[in-house]
């Protein structure tokens, strides 16, 4: 596992993740409310499940198995969502950075709230599942934005290359 390559994709996550959340902040409470028979039920929800995938994978790594109940829940505006956000992703960063190659064969040993059973895998392994899920959900989010006649944006990995050269 080459942590370069992880990093790019996380990189990339969190690109898309503020490129989708900038129009989904605009969107008003009935929008971010309105039922959908995908994701997690409401556009809303499905943004705060990418949130707290992403913390409780983090938790895991880090040799906690949380209980739903330990994730932050309290987001009163898709602002503060978005702060959270950013600060996990700070502190997965700061993992990231200080791990090596090596480090990413470590096998992480967990079990999920709602399950006894005993779970491993490698930590680059679910790093790359946290990548993979967040892909997953924001096409949700994307097809949401859509019913609501928003032109979602381009959330091609070239995209964000041709942004960084710009910049």
């Amino acid at each position: 596992m080459d942590k370069t390559t992880i990093a790019e994709l996380f990189a990339y996550n969190d690109w898309a993740r503020d490129r989708v959340m900038a129009i989904v902040r605009e969107l008003p409470d009935n929008d971010l409310d309105s039922p959908f028979e995908m994701g997690h039920g409401t556009l809303r929800k499905t943004v705060e499940h990418i949130f707290a995938a992403e913390w409780g994978w983090f938790q895991r790594w880090n040799g906690r198995s949380p209980r739903r109940a330990d994730c932050p829940q309290d987001f009163p505006t898709i602002d503060a969502l978005m702060a959270a956000c950013r600060d996990i992703a700070e502190q997965r960063n700061r993992l990231l950075a200080d791990s090596t190659n090596a480090d990413l064969d470590r096998v992480v040993v967990y079990t999920f709230s709602n399950s006894k059973q005993r779970l491993s895998n490698t930590l680059g392994r679910l790093m790359l599942h946290v990548c993979n899920h967040g892909t997953h959900h924001r096409a949700q989010v994307l097809n949401m934005l859509r019913r609501f006649s928003h032109q979602p944006p381009s959330l091609d990995l070239d995209d964000m290359h041709v942004q960084h050269l710009d910049a």
